[in-house]
């Protein structure tokens, strides 16, 4: 029997093991084996004792760098049919904050931008943060053109904030004003520069430039993002204000880095 509308809310009471609040969902890649993308950032939301609702762009064995790695990407139909699903489900009604990563396609990029719109309208009060996943200083750009062009014109003007590093900054613009669509609040460049043993993640609103100063920890390792952005949200879906919930990023980036543990 297929319950719709109020009744959702009480099918999921019958048929739901876990029965929590959804707090966050996060639209990005997933790895079988390793902490990047979505496999990176549920363990610190569950850290933070937050529910997260992961919708995969991709699923991998393991990251590219790997000798053997595979991936199988979601179609443009899938995607759209489970958005659809977690509205119908009553799952956007309950989060504080949706949140992008790594995109396998332009058109995926489409399905999502279209669907935020809709969100945009009927849930105005949720948060839209864009990690412009597109590459890094020791890899160039690892997406396609178009996926770039296509989170900077589709998706960047619908965000809340944006999340990118120093290398992504510089590609897509270098220029914050140009990156504030309608509904931006900030931009935080991580690892926006480093001198002297010391990292800084420049914080970028409308009024105001601050900056978070830490010490750098020396690294190959990938999935540094990934973490902060997690931990990021999670502050903000604690009230924390912005450059708290920025510091703790920081320090969550950093104690996982001293660790070598999530």
């Amino acid at each position: 029997m297929a319950f719709v509308g109020e009744d959702i809310v009480r099918q999921r009471e019958l048929l739901e093991f876990d029965q929590r609040r959804a707090d966050v969902v996060m639209i990005g890649s997933q790895v079988v084996y390793g902490s990047v993308g979505l496999s990176a950032a549920i363990p610190v939301m569950h850290n933070e004792s937050l529910r997260v609702v992961a919708v995969p762009t991709v699923v991998l064995s393991s990251m590219p760098r790997y000798a053997s790695s595979h991936r199988q990407p979601m179609s443009d139909q899938w995607l759209s049919d489970t958005l659809k699903d977690l509205v119908d489900l009553g799952i956007i009604d309950e989060v504080s904050t949706i949140s992008t990563g790594y995109f396998a396609s332009a058109s995926q990029v489409q399905v999502v931008a279209k669907w935020l719109q809709g969100i945009r309208e009927t849930h105005p009060h949720v948060r839209i943060v864009v990690d412009p996943v597109m590459g890094d200083s020791d890899v160039g750009i690892y997406v396609a053109d178009d996926i770039a062009t296509a989170i900077c014109q589709d998706l960047c003007p619908l965000a809340t904030g944006i999340i990118p590093n120093a290398f992504e900054f510089a590609h897509m613009a270098g220029d914050s004003e140009s990156l504030f669509g309608p509904f931006g609040e900030w931009i935080i460049i991580t690892s926006a520069s480093e001198t002297a043993g010391t990292t800084i993640t420049r914080i970028i609103t409308r009024d105001t430039v601050r900056e978070i100063a830490s010490a750098t920890v020396d690294t190959t390792v990938k999935g540094a993002g990934d973490v902060y952005a997690a931990a990021l949200i999670a502050a903000l879906h604690k009230d924390f204000s912005l450059i708290d919930a920025a510091t703790h990023a920081s320090n969550t980036v950093r104690a996982g880095l001293q660790t070598k543990a999530l």
